[in-house]
């Protein structure tokens, strides 16, 4: 049937809307909201480093904790105790793909009155939707990269039960702030930039997917097996596949240098 998949699509995202904000994780206080847990431990950085300038001593997190209470205790840091300064738990990757959608908050909360500390309401509301966004786009390029190969049927039955039979839809709603959500995203434009690679190469797109794979990397670090899908994408035998390396060093190169 013409078009399925895209109307498939479309009730699917109207599925991640409907469940997003029936729970409204950014209206939520304490550790029921988004910005707790693991998310506020990949999150620190923009805070620490663009509102109170304090990536070493977290002396403003003694107030966060107490006033939205992301965690019970200082659990985002390690103390170095050598250096006596303080060591973020998560890599910075994360915090990297939340940027945009904290400077619109810390802008929003600036003119609306709200405290621009990093925790109150409108970044709340930054990360959720953002995160929701990037869900969006993950499914729009999965179903993208489908469609390549299989009819407009299988494309919406795939959608389908990837979206409501595995644990996507909690990584993609109530847990989209979360990596999952991110990297299932990253994967999906990977694989998309390593098709269009392989059916033209060149140096822009060589560049563009070492970049990918090195924020991927930045956001979780075992995830620089990410770079096997270009190397290895359309692999029919050891022999042609070292003859397109070799074929191809200086863009393999100019990826790696990423």
């Amino acid at each position: 049937m013409k078009d399925i998949s895209q109307s498939t699509f479309f009730l699917l995202v109207a599925v991640l809307l409907a469940v997003t904000f029936s729970f409204s994780k950014w209206e939520k206080k304490g550790k029921e909201a988004t910005l707790t847990w693991d998310v506020s431990g990949y999150y620190l950085y923009l805070p620490a480093v663009f509102i109170y300038g304090d990536l070493r001593e977290l002396t403003f997190m003694p107030d966060i904790l107490e006033r939205y209470e992301p965690t019970f205790e200082l659990q985002q840091a390690f103390l170095h105790e050598q250096s006596g300064h303080y060591v973020l738990k998560y890599s910075m990757g994360q915090a990297l793909l939340y940027s945009p959608f904290f400077l619109l908050a810390h802008l929003a909360a600036k003119v609306s009155g709200y405290p621009a500390d990093g925790f109150s309401l409108p970044y709340q509301m930054a990360i959720s939707w953002g995160s929701l966004l990037v869900a969006v786009l993950g499914l729009w390029w999965a179903r993208r990269n489908l469609l390549r190969y299989f009819g407009e049927t299988t494309v919406a039955a795939a959608l389908l039960v990837l979206v409501l039979g595995t644990n996507y839809l909690n990584y993609s709603t109530t847990g989209a702030a979360l990596t999952h959500n991110y990297l299932f995203t990253l994967y999906a434009l990977l694989i998309d930039q390593s098709i269009r690679w392989h059916e033209r190469p060149g140096y822009r797109r060589a560049v563009g997917i070492g970049l990918l794979v090195g924020l991927m990397a930045l956001v979780r670090p075992s995830e620089i097996i990410a770079a096997t899908i270009p190397l290895l994408w359309g692999m029919r035998s050891i022999g042609t596949k070292l003859a397109e390396w070799r074929q191809h060093w200086q863009k393999l190169l100019a990826a790696a240098l990423m």
